[in-house]
Order: structure tokens, then sequence, then C-alpha cells
């Protein structure tokens, strides 16, 4: 009773409409569905691509233009704090394109999806070289010219130089190859056979692991390390495009839980010699390379190779000429090893690596031996990120969640040791870009109801240079409000967010629409951070009467690995469990209707929403399930195994957690969406539910949307499905 009390008082003084970053008070009544999706959107368009120069001493950007959103490239100085128009959209050219000019749906996610570079800092930071038009083009900022440096014809992606900038490298149809910057033959680093990818990453590691590039050139341009990717054993899944009039096939290789995987092994090339050694790493079916790099001299190459069942990873280090491979340090976990990014290696050849063997995922100080020097980081969080070192200083920058998940703020601590001290104080989320050096970081700034800022923050100085300010809305908005509630098992307290209509009487009853993600390892929903298109979306269904909810479960980033394993071999489980807990909470409160609670969620809170009303049925009114998986055999290998094992050492827990085992449960009104180019989450997942859908009898709406792939994109499509949604839960709910 004094927990409601409590809350009551709490809602008295949410009613109050906040406008963002501070609108006057003659605000626009409103805005619509379309108007959120049409480009640019009402926030108009942001820096992309913020790069900094390898010395730290400049920061580059784009930002886009006019209807055609044609991007020009700014250059700040950082220690002048000054900015400059460094090469307009015409200079461009390609370059300067936005993603969705490109019309194949599944090429334009993966560049949105995955943060493809149109353009990169040569290594000594006197150039910017970009692709445009399948050539690769250098801009020298000394002399202001352009010069074209590749003239090979065929399609290029990802083009790097090499550190003396003597060459220059690209990926062409799987292969890496490579040319003198003067001119002269081109190399390829291996001999080239179908299905057989050298340098360039396969789908599921750019997906799961969050690789961004399958090659990297030494320190000394000697060598250049690659990832081979032999997709042969891979099975082939068919994308159909029926909307040209001869229907084309696209055939994906997509490794499924239990099935074979890449065989991924890690070759070094020899520039002076044109010789491939292959490093004594990984290389089998059961095993993934999931990161590598060169060690600071550039006399080693390092790799992280990980067990196919995710409980064991090593880092090794190499000799690229021989091969020859040494272990410097195992970590072990009886759930999962959770992959991060890969070592940071030191001038003088230590290194800083993370792990969680106390429950907490922090950061370490190693010697160039693998012996442990001491510990950096402690306490009950988890490092979200190592953004930078200041090697001078000694001091190393993360960032980590502060206030349970509701603030992310960057930290500075010690390589000597000592107490962790905040750099940023700003209640809200502070996404941190740091400079090489150390010396400066990009803050990426926002909270819930005020979109994001750009700022340059200067260490040596402290002096702040605003590269974008937020932008000011004129339109009323609900301020969400951050509360706690109990989890299943009653002592647990889960972060919860909740959106109140304008003018709410708490003598009313209201009808709800409760959105969630439930998968591990992902940022919470919880979050005192801008949320687009999907915060404005709310804010137009809280004016229609509706009271918006969202929670997380026992397994979100911010509790413990210990607390996110109880997830392993039964997803879906522990999820429902904290939904229900959050349900039961809000049929508590005077002013919810206890029979209009709605559900809804896409991608992992898609299946949730499957599972939820086939595995709670009567709990929910309705639910809205966007690109769910419906069973986990159905999805890739690295991720459903990392928390199911495979199909055939869990049989129990794929059937558990099956939505289409259960289809004949569903007993409420369900909308299913998806995309039939989906990539990420296949079509067949839909199909399998609605075949078991109809073997049940069981009445279903579809929205399907053809080509699109996983996120629905587009501002057409985006359109249409919120439409659409909006009506459902008017339909069903009110």
């Amino acid at each position: 009773m004094k927990h409601l009390i409590g809350l009551t008082a709490l809602l008295l003084t949410a009613t109050t409409p906040v406008w963002a970053n501070g609108g006057a008070a003659n605000a626009a009544p409103h805005y619509t569905i379309a108007q959120i999706f049409a480009r640019p959107g009402l926030t108009g368009y942001a820096p992309e691509q913020v790069q900094w120069s390898p010395n730290g001493q400049y920061l580059s950007y784009l930002l886009r233009h006019g209807p055609r959103g044609r991007a020009n490239l700014y250059l700040v100085d950082v220690a002048r704090g000054t900015r400059s128009l460094l090469l307009s959209s015409r200079q461009l050219a390609g370059a300067a394109a936005p993603a969705w000019t490109i019309k194949n749906q599944i090429k334009r996610e993966r560049i949105t999806r995955y943060g493809v570079k149109s353009y990169r800092w040569s290594p000594k930071g006197n150039a910017i070289f970009f692709l445009s038009h399948n050539q690769v083009y250098l801009y020298t900022l000394a002399s202001r010219r352009i010069t074209q440096i590749t003239h090979q014809p065929g399609a290029k992606r990802n083009p790097r130089l090499s550190a003396n900038e003597r060459w220059v490298s690209y990926l062409t149809h799987g292969m890496l190859h490579y040319v003198a910057v003067s001119g002269g033959p081109i190399h390829r680093v291996a001999a080239r056979r179908k299905n057989v990818l050298n340098g360039e990453l396969d789908w599921v590691y750019t997906e799961e692991l969050n690789l961004r590039s399958a090659y990297a050139w030494s320190p000394d341009s000697r060598y250049v390390a690659f990832l081979q990717f032999d997709e042969r054993p891979v099975h082939t899944f068919p994308i159909v495009n029926y909307l040209d009039g001869q229907p084309r096939v696209y055939e994906q290789k997509y490794p499924a839980a239990g099935m074979p995987n890449p065989i991924v092994r890690l070759g070094v090339r020899d520039v002076a010699t044109g010789k491939t050694v292959w490093m004594n790493m990984a290389g089998t079916p059961d095993t993934y390379l999931v990161r590598f790099g060169w060690l600071a001299k550039g006399d080693r190459v390092y790799g992280e190779v990980l067990n196919r069942a995710q409980t064991r990873l090593q880092l090794l280090t190499a000799d690229p000429r021989t091969g020859a491979a040494r272990t410097l340090l195992t970590q072990s976990d009886p759930d999962w090893v959770d992959v991060h990014g890969g070592p940071y290696y030191l001038n003088d050849g230590r290194f800083i690596w993370g792990n969680e063997q106390d429950g907490w995922y922090h950061l370490y100080l190693y010697a160039a031996d693998g012996r442990l020097i001491r510990r950096l980081t402690s306490g009950a969080y988890n490092v979200l990120a190592l953004d930078g070192v200041q090697e001078k200083r000694g001091e190393l920058f993360f960032s980590r969640y502060t206030h349970g998940p509701l603030n992310t703020q960057l930290y500075r601590v010690s390589l000597h040791g000592g107490q962790a001290v905040p750099v940023t104080q700003r209640p809200g989320t502070h996404a941190i870009d740091m400079a090489p050096n150390g010396m400066a970081y990009v803050d990426t700034y926002s909270s819930a109801v005020t979109p994001p800022s750009v700022t340059l923050v200067n260490l040596m100085n402290a002096h702040r240079t605003v590269i974008q300010r937020a932008a000011r809305l004129p339109y009323r908005f609900q301020k969400p409000r951050f509360l706690t509630i109990p989890a299943a098992d009653g002592h647990t307290r889960l972060y919860a967010r909740l959106t109140l209509p304008p003018h709410f009487d708490p003598h009313r009853k209201y009808p709800v629409i409760m959105y969630q993600y439930g998968g591990p390892d992902v940022p919470p929903t919880a979050r005192d951070a801008w949320r687009g298109a999907f915060f404005l979306f709310d804010q137009l269904l809280a004016r229609r009467g509706f009271v918006l909810f969202a929670t997380d479960n026992r397994a979100a980033t911010y509790f413990s690995h210990r607390a996110q394993a109880q997830v392993k071999f039964h997803l879906g489980t522990l999820a429902l469990a904290d939904q229900l807990a959050a349900v039961k909470w809000l049929k508590q409160q005077p002013w919810v209707n206890p029979r209009r609670i709605g559900i809804w969620g896409w991608s992992f809170g898609g299946y949730m929403t499957t599972y939820a009303l086939t595995h709670a049925p009567g709990v929910w009114r309705a639910g809205i399930a966007v690109a769910p998986v419906t069973r986990w055999q159905d999805y890739d290998s690295i991720y459903t195994e990392r928390y199911m094992g495979t199909p055939a050492e869990n049989p129990q827990g794929y059937a558990e957690s099956s939505s289409v085992a259960a289809a004949g449960h569903l007993a409420d009104p369900l909308l299913l969406v998806a995309g039939t180019g989906d990539d990420n989450v296949h079509w067949q997942n839909t199909l399998q539910f609605i075949q078991a859908l109809i073997n049940a009898d069981k009445p279903y709406r579809l929205l399907v949307y053809p080509n699109k792939t996983h996120g629905i994109s587009g501002p057409a499509a985006r359109t249409h499905l919120f439409s659409a949604m909006e009506r459902f839960w008017q339909q069903e709910l009110q």
C-alpha cells in the first residue's frame, strides 16, 4: 500500500507536458506518422561517420542537406575548435550519396545497420580517401587536390591504405586485392575458390560478433592479415524477389543452429615476397576466430579463438613469418564467454583486456607475456566500452551505466590503479567517441525528451566545441517516468519506463501498451535516452489515450553475468516470467484497465510477443510481433547456441522455447509483421508459425512487406506499418 501511495503521488506530478530542449509554450498541437518517417525526419539530418585523424588533431564528419540528402564533409581543428568545409557533395560524388538510393534492400540495410564508412583518413593523417563510382580517390589536405588512385574495373568495398601509404587494398567479389598507389600489377592474397571469402566478412560474423573488417595492415606495411571464410559447408538459404517480372533468388549462406559453420582461419600475406602464411589458430568447424589484429610493434599478429560451445576464449599471438602461435590467456565460463573488444595494446607491449571472472565485465592490465599486472576497474557494474587510453598521462577511459541503466557516463581511471572517477556528469546518455591519442572525445548526448547533440570536448583545456545542437521540436511531449518494479522472484528490482496520456486522471482506467525486447546482452529498454521514431510514435499513442510501459528482465545488461546466465538453455522462460510480473504490477494500479493491456516487440521482442501469447494465453488482450523468431532452430548458430546449445544437445529447451510448437494455445488477437527479404530473421519463421496456427484453426492477422529486410525501412513502409499498428491498438484496446 505504501508503494502504491508513493506511485500515485509520482503520477500526479507526471502529467505536466514538456517540450524537447526547452521549447516554448506555443507548442504545435501534433504531428503525423508520415512526418515521423519522412526524410530527414522531425529532428533533421545529424552528423554521420564521425572520424578522428590518426593523430587526434582533426575531427571529420558528413552532414547531409537538401531533399536529395547529399553530404558535405566537414573538418574540425581540435586545438582551435574551428570548423571548415573540407569536401563538398559535388567533390565527393558517389561517396556522398545516401544509403536509401541503393535499390538492393539487403545491401542497403547492411550499410546502415553495420555503419559501413564511405570515407577514411589516411594512416599518416594528411589525406582523406573515399570510394566513389567503384574507384578510390585521395584528397590531400595540403594541396587540396583529389587524385584517383585505383583504375581497375569492378565494384570495390572496404578500401584501406597501408601504413606507409604505398599500397591501396580493397575487396572485389569476396577477395582481398592490393595494388601500389603509384600503379602496377594487382595482387590477390589467396587463390580464388567458389564460396571461399578472403578478407571479406560473412553474414554471421558481422551480425553476431560485431566485426566490421576482415583484414588489417601491419604497422610496418610489410604484411596484411586477413580472415578466410570457407563457406562451402554452410547451407544456403534462398531469399526470393517476387516484385520483378521474373523472380530472382538471392542465395544467402546462413549457418542455422546446430548446422555447419564456415571454417575460418587467419592468413598473413607478405607483400614483399607475395607469400601467404596461415596462422596456427582456429581453422576448424568447431572454432570461431572472433578478433584479430597486430601488436603495437607489428612483429606479431594476435587472434581470439572461441570454441563453438562459446565456453572457452583463448588469446593467442603468432609469428607472421611461420604461423607458429602461442597462447597468452584463456577465459572459461560454464555458461558462455561474452565477446567484447579485442586486447588494447600499449606501446610498451602491455595490453588491456576484459573479462567477467568476478561476475561483472571489468578491465585488467597484462604484461606482454600474459601475466596479470593489476585490475583496473571494479564494482557491481559492467564496463560497456573501453573508450580510449592516454598513455602519457597513464589514464584509461571507459563507459558504464549509472543509476541502474538510466544514465550512461564516461569515467577515467589510472593505469597505475585507483578509484575510477566520472568525466561526464549530466544525467542522460553520453555516447563517447574518443580520439586515438586520448586527448579529446566526441560526446553524443541525449535524454528521454532531448534529441541528440554532438559536442567535441578537448581534455587538455576543457574547451567544448558544439558540432550540432539538439533539435528544438515545437511539440508537447509527455516526459517518460522511470521507476522500479518487482521481478518474478519477488525481490529483484526491474527498471521500467512509463508514459502517461496528457491530462492524466488517476481516477480513470486507461489501456496499456507494453513494449519489450527480452533478449540478453542488448541495451535496456528503460534508459534516459532519445529513442527517435519510437519515442515520437509513443507520444502519438499517449495523445490517443494510451499508457505506454516497458521493462526489461533479469538478463538485461545492467545485471551481472551470473544473473544473465539464468537464460541458459531456456530462452523465453525468464523473460516471460518477468513480463508476467510486470502485468501483475500494472493490474494492481487503480488507473489501469486490466482487460485492455497489449504487448508488442520487434525481432527478439517479436519472438517474445508470440511466446507470451502462446505460453500465457488470456493475460494480454492483444499483441503485435514484428520480424519474430518463432523457433530457434531457424536462427543463426552463433547467437542461438550461445544461449541454447545446439538442438541435438538441448531438444527439450528448443521445444519449450518454440512459439510454433505452442501455436495451438493462442487465444488473443495477434498481428504478425514480416519482410520477405529479411536476411536476419527469415520470413520462414513467420510462415512456419502461420502454418501451425492454420493446423490449430487459430485466426491471425498478417502484414507482409515485399523485399523488405529486418528493419522494414523506408518512409512508405514505416508509415504504412506504424499506421496499421495504431489502428490495431485502437481496435483491440479501446
